[in-house]
């Protein structure tokens, strides 16, 4: 089982889009869970710098996703094209 983390800052646009692909992946992945870390833009500074510094990861995007395993996968763009390439699933949303 994998668990991946989508760091964000609250108003960051692309933590919508993050969530629902995140949701779409618990509920047609049986291995995979997505835990949601959001913070104030006042908080993320220094909880995105201690994170990878704990990791070592080199970049600091928003949102950041990585595995609590220590893998980044990178930012909201990385994430999509990781679900898509690993478990061949795309999700198209639509504003409706």
């Amino acid at each position: 089982m994998v668990t991946y983390v989508v760091a964000s800052k609250a108003n960051n646009p692309y933590l919508a889009e993050c969530q629902i692909v995140g949701e779409y992946l618990e509920l047609n992945t049986s291995d995979v869970h997505v835990k949601f870390v959001i913070k104030d833009n006042s908080e993320w500074k220094e909880f995105v710098e201690s994170v990878c510094r704990t990791y070592g990861f080199p970049k600091k995007t928003c949102p950041l996703v990585y595995t609590l395993e220590g893998t980044l996968i990178g930012d909201g763009s990385d994430f999509l094209a990781h679900i898509h390439e690993l478990y061949d699933k795309t999700v198209t949303i639509t504003k409706e």
